[in-house]
């Protein structure tokens, strides 16, 4: 009789010790999930701990993606700096040509028109071509004066005695073309720089003219010029 009593007394103690660990589960539990990272880690000595410590880390994670995205955004604004720093400053070219654009038609469709805005720009396209056919005119001649005066003593003793005595005039004669060929060409060149092409473009442009635009109209009136005096030759040869 005394070992049951003895054992009912021993059972009852264990019932008593094991009830405050139960009621700390419950109660852990309900804190850590209810009460966030603060209440579950201060309320709690078992799971209540570890459900409140698995909050914090579901609050770390989310903040930890916070910084990909900021470095997205960053990414995304460098990018949008890159491509602005990569747009030439001032206004785009084509932008500030106005009616000069139109330069970039066949020649015939600016040279022949009757538009008075287009008389300037006309005048200065002949003027450049004549300039280089008599340019030209003077290269050849000069050219062909120097290969008369770079003759060796072996070459002009290999030459008829004609030859021989005809050379002097020919040098000289030579020398007087290349004279008049290059005042020609100096004298053409007149009104084809670059202050001249500016105030053509002043009369023909309904826009403010640049630096940018004279060159862009440099590079495109060089082809035109060409093809005129290409023109001018064909009708003066026979």
């Amino acid at each position: 009789m005394t070992n049951r009593k003895t054992l009912l007394a021993a059972l009852a103690a264990l019932a008593l010790l094991a009830s405050p660990a139960l009621a700390g589960n419950g109660h852990g539990g309900g804190g850590g999930n209810a009460g966030g990272n603060g209440h579950g880690n201060g309320g709690s000595n078992g799971n209540g701990g570890g459900n409140g410590n698995g909050k914090s880390g579901a609050s770390h994670g989310k903040s930890s993606s916070a910084p990909g995205q900021v470095a997205k955004a960053d990414d995304t604004t460098v990018d949008k700096a890159t491509k602005v720093s990569s747009v030439p400053k001032g206004k785009n070219i084509h932008a500030k040509l106005g009616r000069v654009s139109s330069l970039k038609r066949n020649i015939n469709a600016y040279m022949n028109s009757k538009s008075k805005k287009f008389a300037a720009l006309q005048a200065f396209v002949t003027q450049s071509a004549k300039a280089k056919v008599a340019q030209a005119a003077a290269d050849a001649a000069q050219a062909k004066l120097d290969a008369l005066t770079s003759l060796t003593p072996d070459q002009i003793a290999a030459m008829s005695p004609e030859d021989q005595a005809a050379l002097p005039g020919k040098i000289a004669a030579l020398q007087a073309e290349v004279a008049a060929d290059n005042a020609a060409a100096a004298a053409a060149a007149v009104g084809t720089d670059d202050a001249s092409l500016d105030a053509a473009l002043a009369d023909m442009a309904n826009k403010p003219v640049d630096a940018a635009v004279t060159s862009w109209a440099q590079g495109v009136l060089a082809e035109k010029i060409d093809q005129t005096a290409a023109a001018m030759q064909t009708e003066t040869t026979p």
